[in-house]
């Protein structure tokens, strides 16, 4: 909770002690939640999307158009089926964003001379530029996500958090 909302909360408590006599003292009422997982999963996700949603918007770049593309860098010839595998993505879904993708001039597909029914997938000129930016913003947000953490407890946090997805 914010700290003003905080505030404000103790306040209302004041106000009613002093009407109505003395009450017990006031849990915050976030302290229910401070023990739960998926509760600080949740406001770590909205802090990580909002710091990439600042430095990434400029460049029209969401985390799925993001992680295609750097997929994409890293596996060059790449089938959209295992790109959407690889994001976790359903096919009629990754079907849209390659489009898009394709639409802007960052990737293009290249027929499968092996499967005449897939395309693999591969970086334009202009993807490659877009990604060379979007690394250096990339890199900053990572410094910016992991600030307070050692190296140690930025890695067991990965290794946690990988545990907790691969079981789900």
């Amino acid at each position: 909770m914010a700290p003003r909302n905080t505030e404000i909360a103790r306040r209302k408590v004041a106000a009613r002690a002093a009407a109505h006599g003395p009450v017990l003292p006031a849990m915050e009422p976030q302290a229910a939640l401070d023990d739960r997982l998926g509760y600080w999963l949740r406001l770590a996700q909205m802090a990580a999307f909002e710091a990439f949603n600042e430095a990434m918007t400029p460049l029209d770049l969401t985390p799925g158009r993001l992680g295609a593309l750097l997929l994409i860098e890293s596996s060059p010839d790449i089938h959209q089926s295992t790109l959407a595998e690889a994001l976790h993505v359903k096919p009629p879904n990754m079907a849209v964003l390659v489009a898009r993708l394709e639409q802007d001039g960052l990737i293009r597909r290249v027929d499968d001379p092996a499967n005449r029914r897939a395309n693999m997938l591969r970086l334009t000129p202009t993807g490659r530029a877009l990604l060379r930016r979007a690394r250096k913003l990339e890199a900053e947000l990572e410094v910016k996500l992991s600030a307070g953490l050692s190296s140690t407890e930025r890695a067991a946090l990965i290794a946690a958090l990988r545990r907790i997805a691969e079981r789900a």
